[in-house]
């Protein structure tokens, strides 16, 4: 009886730890099957991604073909009109949407003079975009002044300022600011703001001023607002700009940029889009927006400078998606 008894306890001590291999190898292939899927809905979003930029590029080729009014019922009908003749005007595109499979491409085409140039930003431009961006007042001085300081040829600092040899020169490690020596120079990403004295990356990209702070100051943050590109210039389109870069215009209020965007985009009072309603220069958004009649002579004369149509180079950002899988390309074209 002993030994039967010893054998039943081997028996079960041998089938519980062949229970806990099989469970460790179960374990093991759930997890490896998952990161296989994983990896599998990445390859696949990712060429999605690319698919989404051969569609803008298909988009643009398109817009030579594109007249306005004149143009064809036959062409009118084709599935990529639209789209197509909204660059053509000037527009940007937001939120395109199409499905390929059992995956989604999400595609932005936006000129990139729909944002303001950081280098050509004067200290007043910059109140209005650290303003729109929700960046406290107190911060201001010491941001713009640093800004003017990293980009200027001298190297004597501002009154907030920093120049390489009062402050980057002792950092660890250290680094030189972008214009010194006697040579200006201008920034080539956005991203270079955070190696300048003051900038931190809630002010660009937005969250907590302070980490970890739950009552604190929650900034929207400057990124979507500006561009580096070096062929964008001062100037910017109006006809692609969002609300929250318009608000960073001399003189453009809350209500003022609605019924900026209002305007071009041809509402009428039933909900529909009245083609052609793009503004062709500065004078034509004047003419057609009552609103802006009540701008001091001065916010006026500087909107006339900054106000463009045209733009030369688009930024494409494509989204592929499959089953909440996603990958990001981001590409210019110069027209």
């Amino acid at each position: 009886m002993n030994r039967r008894g010893s054998a039943l306890i081997l028996v079960l001590w041998v089938i519980a730890v062949l229970a806990v291999l099989i469970s460790g190898f179960a374990f093991d292939m759930h997890i490896e099957a998952r990161v296989v899927s994983h990896l599998r809905k990445k390859v696949k979003a990712e060429y999605l991604a690319r698919a989404g930029l051969e569609w803008a590029k298909m988009l643009l080729a398109h817009t030579a073909e594109i007249q306005g009014k004149t143009d064809s019922d036959e062409l009118k009908g084709q599935p990529w009109y639209n789209d197509a003749k909204r660059l053509k005007q000037g527009y940007a595109i937001i939120g395109l949407t199409g499905q390929l499979g059992e995956g989604t491409i999400i595609l932005d085409i936006t000129p990139e003079p729909a944002l303001r140039n950081i280098n050509s930003l004067t200290d007043e431009d910059w109140e209005r975009v650290l303003q729109v961006g929700g960046i406290p007042e107190e911060h201001w001085s010491e941001l713009i002044d640093s800004f003017d300081d990293w980009r200027d040829a001298d190297d004597t600092p501002r009154v907030n300022g920093a120049e390489t040899d009062d402050y980057y020169a002792k950092l660890d490690p250290p680094y030189k600011a972008r214009g010194h020596g006697g040579i200006a120079a201008n920034l080539d990403t956005i991203d270079e703001l955070l190696l300048i004295r003051g900038w931190e990356r809630p002010m660009l990209y937005g969250g907590p001023l302070v980490e970890g702070e739950t009552n604190g100051a929650v900034l929207s943050g400057v990124a979507d607002l500006l561009t580096a590109q070096p062929d964008t210039g001062q100037q910017v389109n109006i006809n692609a700009a969002g609300k929250r870069v318009l608000l960073t215009l001399p003189g453009i209020d809350e209500q003022k940029a609605d019924a900026i965007i209002a305007e071009r985009e041809g509402l009428t009072a039933g909900g529909q889009i009245d083609e052609d309603r793009f503004f062709t220069d500065a004078n034509n958004l004047l003419a057609r927006v009552p609103e802006l009649g009540s701008m001091n002579p001065t916010d006026r004369a500087r909107l006339q400078t900054l106000v463009g149509t045209a733009s030369q180079v688009l930024r494409i950002k494509s989204v592929g998606r499959v089953h909440g899988v996603e990958q990001k390309l981001v590409s210019s074209v110069h027209l």
